[in-house]
């Protein structure tokens, strides 16, 4: 079951991983770290994991790919992952070290609590299927193979994460790591949704007025003065307005910019179904509508402009060096880090917080 961004990549690429390998898939959900997960959030997940599979069967290719069930467990009346364990027609088990086996160091895996254990052993896929087998052979069932999924995305390591400055804008911890502790002059007050309220009395931000919501208090340190976001932008679906949205949503209000990059024709040339994407000035037209509907009172401090280069105006020297952060799905994470190696070794400018 997955709490954290991390956990949710390393899902995803196990799930894709699996579909490479099989046209018949059991996926075990785990509730490890919580004792009783709501029966609500069981469902919910439920429901997320068979949408994740449809993305992954369309992403690979197989997009007729439906015998799947998914096991979380705890559900009411859900098979048992023991019971899984001695099907008859399963021959493998695919996961990764980090969350299969006695010790894990990146997604939550079976935990550091079995490390001590005696008799266990360090171990990690290869030593838990290993044990599967041993118990299989006592049941006279055939043996079954680890599939270890490789590459690992760096999403997906907690570890890789701390050494590259990535924060996930939309985890718990993230916000429980910026809870303002201080004197109030720390605290930044988003005021920009109350200048239709009553100004007569003095502002109490703890009884901010109650259009939409009221205004948000926010840590100055969970803000950036300018930050950078790049892609396509080629029909602008859901994946492209959440990512311009989180953009949007970690600008100073009052003094921060951002630059929305979108991606020339010239580097689209090889991409999947190239022909089918918008050109250029239509894709900044439609990528400029959407920022300036979500945020009108940004328009002054809104860029949009076209990028002909793998680093964009981040990795420019001269204009590039007051930029703090990039947001990045991430599936292109690995981009954001290669422009924080350019900005450190070419530029010897200071990386970006990558988000």
């Amino acid at each position: 079951m997955p709490s954290t961004s991390t956990d949710k990549i390393a899902n995803e690429a196990i799930l894709f991983q699996a579909v490479q390998n099989t046209n018949k898939l059991s996926v075990v959900l785990r509730a490890q770290g919580e004792k009783h997960p709501s029966l609500a959030r069981l469902r919910r997940y439920v429901g997320e994991v068979y949408s994740s599979l449809w993305d992954v069967a369309m992403a690979s290719g197989t997009p007729d790919f439906c015998d799947v069930v998914v096991y979380p467990q705890n559900l009411p009346n859900a098979a048992p992952e023991q019971w899984l364990h001695h099907a008859v027609d399963l021959d493998s088990v695919c996961s990764h070290d980090s969350i299969c086996g006695w010790v894990s160091s990146s997604a939550r895996g079976r935990g550091l609590q079995f490390q001590s254990n005696e008799g266990d052993g360090f171990g990690g896929l290869e030593a838990h299927v290993h044990a599967l087998n041993a118990d299989r052979a006592q049941r006279k069932l055939s043996s079954l193979q680890a599939i270890t999924v490789d590459p690992w995305p760096l999403g997906a390591s907690a570890a890789s994460q701390k050494e590259n400055f990535v924060d996930w804008l939309d985890d718990e911890h993230f916000e429980e790591e910026n809870t303002f502790e201080g004197n109030d002059d720390d605290l930044f007050v988003d005021d920009s949704i109350i200048d239709e309220c009553d100004t007569t009395e003095e502002f109490d931000p703890e009884s901010a007025c109650d259009q939409l919501g009221g205004a948000s208090i926010i840590t100055r340190n969970a803000l950036y003065e300018k930050v950078a976001v790049g892609g396509t932008f080629d029909g602008m679906h859901y994946g492209h307005r959440k990512l311009l949205t989180l953009a949007v949503s970690s600008v100073n209000p009052r003094s921060g910019q951002l630059t929305v990059g979108v991606t020339i024709d010239d580097m689209l040339q090889h991409k999947k179904f190239a022909e089918e994407i918008p050109p250029l000035k239509e894709r900044m037209a439609q990528a400029k509508a959407f920022v300036y509907r979500l945020a009108p009172g940004m328009k002054n401090r809104i860029r949009v402009v076209a990028i002909s280069d793998e680093y964009g105006p981040p990795g420019t020297e001269g204009a590039g060096e007051d930029f703090d952060a990039l947001v990045l799905s991430h599936e292109t994470l690995e981009n954001g880090d290669l422009l924080n190696q350019h900005r450190i070794r070419t530029l010897g400018y200071k990386p970006l917080k990558l988000l």
